[in-house]
């Protein structure tokens, strides 16, 4: 499928996908981006939602409690979130980096060897097809790089640890795959509208889930997933 070019025109793109994005349920995990030379270390604190979000509580908040219109995966068990990237594992903290050092350099080469590698999900749309192909498919223009941006975007937030202990172990980008977007603190909307237009936001309301691309890495570092909808 292609993406709408333009941040601006996100919100027909989500429309059109909702259809489309039924994956098995253990895959349903998953602003302007920040500066480059920002996205290449871990990002200051400031890109937390402000103190009064449970989210962005330090300690990571953990959410044991299934909410409505949440992903699936939060009635398995405690959700953890966080936005300190060195609470992850090592294999995790240097997959993120390669992707976002491969996306800073607009390699889409790059980015589609560590997809193949994990054997990552891309959707329903693209369940047999090539992962640089299908990343140029889902992209604005013909290269692929509107995607790459997409994923220095989402990969610049906080994340949510799932599945632990499970086969299923995965840390998902963004951490409002495991929020009800309807009871988002004004902080975590702020936060939510750096990666969407406002008229998206009220479609996932509307919705009643995140909907947008999300990225997922198991536990052992392997890149499993980049897909969008719910």
């Amino acid at each position: 499928m292609q993406i709408a070019s333009g941040r601006t025109r996100r919100s027909s793109f989500i429309k059109s996908s909702l259809a489309a994005a039924l994956v098995p349920a253990w895959l349903a995990l998953g602003a302007p981006a920040y500066a480059l030379s920002d996205l290449q270390q871990t990002p200051p604190a400031a890109s937390a939602p402000a103190a009064t979000a449970p989210a962005a509580t330090s300690p990571a908040a953990t959410d044991s409690k299934p909410a409505a219109g949440a992903d699936a995966t939060k009635a398995k068990g405690p959700v953890e979130i966080s936005f300190d990237f060195t609470k992850a594992p090592p294999a995790v903290q240097k997959t993120r980096q390669e992707i976002i050092d491969a996306a800073t350099a607009g390699d889409v080469t790059k980015i589609a060897a560590l997809l193949k590698a994990g054997q990552a999900d891309l959707g329903p749309d693209n369940t047999n097809a090539n992962p640089e192909s299908a990343l140029k498919d889902m992209s604005g223009d013909a290269d692929g790089l509107e995607v790459l941006s997409i994923m220095l975007d989402v990969l610049s937030t906080g994340y949510a640890h799932v599945g632990a202990g499970t086969a299923n172990d995965m840390y998902v980008w963004p951490y409002f795959t495991q929020k009800d977007v309807k009871t988002l603190s004004p902080a975590e909307k702020v936060d939510l509208m750096r990666l969407v237009t406002a008229g998206d936001f009220a479609d996932m309301q509307e919705y009643g889930s995140y909907n947008f691309y999300r990225v997922g890495i198991a536990a052992d570092g392997k890149l499993k997933q980049f897909i969008s909808g719910n």
